[in-house]
């Protein structure tokens, strides 16, 4: 092994146009382009994440260029390299009058952003020209990572950021069609964006006369890129690690950035430690292979923070990651700016722990300037980071989870609002006090997901002031409730006394039955009977502690028909000694209520019949449709429920799908509607919660897992109920997790 400390594998990073003598394996895929662009002069190069885009047009076809293998009397060129980013424009003016004049000041690209506005493609041509003419110059210009022209500007609210990128994108258009001056451009972008490209005009047809799908490697090609560089620089491979490389790069997403991280920690092991002189399969096992490389890689950086540096580099890589809606992890590249915000930490520090994931070569984070602003953007260099790493992996479903609870707070505040839903209460209102408590959400941070913050945030407070007096209440009753049993034993025992010691009087036989039922009632007795007795002042003293609005909250909380029989007979008494017209309508009209709930009471003993039948029948057919109507029949008690709920995890299946996408806190074109809800108010286009029944709209294939990769060979069937076991946000895409009968 050669003792040079350089190493010949880049990482997770893209090839640079300077390293074309590292890059091995496209050879064929460089002369296809080479022809493409022979003919068009605008080529949109297309393939998965991790299939080596940028770095077959940075280190295959930029090279190519520069040799004169396209253009034959020429080998001058102007070679331009962008992404959109949040200013398209702007960063096309910068990357032009760099490759022009490298110490051209920010005054003079604004000027030309301006001008670019104003008179179009034109005045593009016209800065280029002298160029042609003196130097009989090519001019190309590499649109990278096209896709981001999709994240951050048609979906800004700011319509500024619109008219951008349709700008942007008719101006690359016509460089590439105007015959006055040979300008070739290329776009690299994600093969799932293709569609997109509908929103622009003429993109779709400029797509369609050049598009370029990047192929995957075979074995061959593989191997030269494995060996390749090592070999350049005195590495010797063991011919076993070769084949193991490949064989598992085919289990695996993402294969080319991965290998190539693989290959770099590889080379550093075997030189810095193993220093066995080959790179052979012991140094693979250590590094983890192609499957754990990265995540062990990226764990080691966070071993190098601070104990309190830990929790701000959680909060970095959740903001700098989210969920599209179609449960696709991506990257989320965000301003400087408003990270220190969203962390609340200083930039000094914040970049401290930026660069602990940029420096020795780990290159999990890049940082570049953000036009004239002065801020600067924070992305992930390659989503393959999100999709392998664990710990990464974890925390975006966190923060998923977090963003639903959210949304779905905002939306019981705007039922609220429409008087649909009262305040939240007991185990609804407790998980989101739960959430809030645990993640301390800003204002910020919510915006992401939804713009009603502060409405939010004040209905969660109004529902902790209801639910914290009830809980009060509650306990109140409870202590009350105490006292009266409390009192019945010590009344026991006094009876027992004066029955067997004491020759009772009829007085005392009063008082003894008084004591022994301990009722309003019974001490009401004893006073009309004697009014002096010798109890009386007891027995009255009993009645004043207890008072009508006690009797009253006792009997609502025992609600049965006893309970409510006592308030009445003691309101009956009570009333006479009420001078207050006021007062005595409101015990009269908490009078009428004992008596409907005494009524409603008797109908539930008669409906406990139907109950009893409904249950057997839901028993005897034992299908997941019977126990869903069971629980659904609202003519019946449902004292076997929590049965019925029971039966059909027993019987059922659990399967994942697609329900439709959150727009303006319901969901747009949605495959299921909100049938029947435990608890609450519900919008049948709302989004679903656990437990919730629903009914299909439109027939969808159940998948095995949340990322909707393996179908279970089943599907849902239009007009069937379904139970809903668990619900997933991801960005705003609603998944369910659904209980079905296969």
């Amino acid at each position: 092994m050669s003792e040079n400390s350089f190493n010949p594998y880049v990482g997770l990073r893209p090839f640079r146009d300077d390293e074309n003598l590292l890059f091995f394996g496209r050879d064929e895929q460089t002369l296809e382009l080479l022809q493409r662009l022979h003919t068009n002069r605008f080529v949109a190069v297309v393939g998965s994440s991790g299939s080596g885009k940028s770095s077959l047009i940075r280190a295959g076809l930029i090279p190519s260029l520069k040799g004169g293998y396209l253009v034959e009397n020429s080998s001058q060129w102007l070679i331009a390299i962008m992404k959109p980013g949040q200013n398209p424009v702007y960063n096309l003016a910068e990357t032009l009058l760099h490759q022009i004049d490298p110490k051209i000041e920010s005054s003079e690209i604004q000027a030309f952003v301006k001008r670019i506005k104003k008179e179009g493609v034109s005045a593009i041509l016209d800065i280029i020209e002298p160029l042609r003419k003196n130097k009989n110059s090519n001019f190309f210009l590499l649109v990278d990572q096209f896709e981001e022209l999709f994240r951050f500007s048609l979906k800004q609210k700011d319509v500024s950021y619109q008219t951008e990128a349709i700008d942007f994108v008719n101006i690359i258009l016509k460089l590439s069609e105007q015959k006055q001056i040979p300008f070739y451009v290329v776009l690299t972008m994600r093969s799932d964006f293709i569609g997109d490209c509908a929103q622009f005009f003429g993109l779709p047809e400029a797509l369609n006369k050049s598009q370029y799908l990047v192929p995957r490697l075979n074995r061959l090609e593989l191997k030269k890129v494995i060996e390749g560089p090592a070999k350049l620089y005195g590495g010797v491979f063991d011919t076993g690690l070769t084949s193991r490389v490949i064989n598992d790069l085919g289990q695996v997403k993402d294969e080319l950035p991965l290998v190539q991280h693989a290959l770099m920690r590889i080379w550093e092991y075997e030189n810095t430690i193993n220093k066995s002189g080959k790179l052979d399969l012991e140094d693979y096992k250590q590094i983890g292979g192609i499957e754990k490389a990265l995540s062990k890689h990226a764990d080691e950086a966070m071993r190098e923070l601070k104990p309190d540096e830990v929790p701000l580099a959680k909060a970095l890589f959740q903001a700098l990651t989210t969920i599209d809606e179609n449960a696709r992890k991506i990257r989320r590249p965000a301003r400087l700016s408003e990270l220190k915000e969203l962390t609340q930490a200083r930039e000094e520090r914040l970049l401290g722990v930026i660069n602990n994931f940029i420096k020795d070569n780990r290159s999990f984070l890049v940082i570049d300037n953000i036009g004239d602003s002065g801020d600067k953007l924070i992305d992930i260099s390659h989503e393959s980071l999100i999709r392998h790493w664990k710990s990464l992996n974890s925390w975006v479903d966190e923060e998923s989870e977090a963003a639903l609870q959210y949304i779905r707070l905002c939306d019981a505040y705007v039922a609220n609002k429409e008087n649909r839903k009262d305040l939240l209460s007991g185990r609804e209102f407790e998980i989101a006090q739960e959430w809030y408590e645990k993640f301390k959400p800003n204002k910020l941070w919510a915006s992401r997901y939804n713009y009603s913050f502060d409405e939010g945030m004040k209905y969660l407070s109004d529902s902790a002031k209801v639910y914290n007096i009830k809980k009060r209440n509650a306990r109140r009753i409870k202590r009350i409730k105490k006292g009266t049993i409390y009192t019945c034993i010590a009344g026991a025992f006094i009876g027992l006394f004066s029955y067997f010691l004491l020759k009772p009087s009829i007085e005392q036989l009063d008082w003894n039955t008084a004591k022994s039922e301990q009722s309003v009632a019974s001490f009401t007795n004893y006073l009309e009977s004697h009014p002096k007795g010798k109890y009386s002042e007891i027995a009255q003293n009993f009645l004043d502690s207890v008072g009508i609005q006690e009797v009253w909250d006792l009997a609502k909380n025992d609600n049965t028909v006893k309970g409510y029989q006592k308030y009445l007979n003691f309101a009956a008494i009570e009333k006479d000694s009420l001078n207050n017209i006021l007062q005595y309508s409101k015990y009269a009209n908490d009078t009428l209520t004992a008596i409907k709930r005494i009524d409603s009471l008797k109908d539930q003993i008669a409906t406990s019949n139907l109950d009893h039948e409904a249950w057997v029948s839901a028993t005897e057919k034992n299908s997941l449709g019977s126990y869903l109507r069971y629980i659904k029949n609202d003519s019946i008690l449902g004292t076997h429920n929590d049965d019925a709920y029971k039966k059909i995890q027993e019987i059922g299946k659990n399967g994942f799908l697609y329900c439709g996408r959150v727009v303006n806190n319901k969901i747009s074109d949605p495959i299921f509607s909100i049938v029947y809800r435990k608890e609450g108010e519900f919008k049948t286009n709302g989004i679903p919660q656990a437990n919730d029944m629903v009914l299909a709209k439109k027939n969808r294939y159940i998948y095995k897992d949340l990322n909707v990769n393996y179908k279970s060979g089943n599907s849902i069937e239009v007009n069937k109920i379904y139970l809903v076991k668990s619900v997933s946000l991801q960005a705003n895409a609603v998944f369910l997790e659904i209980i079905y009968e296969p």
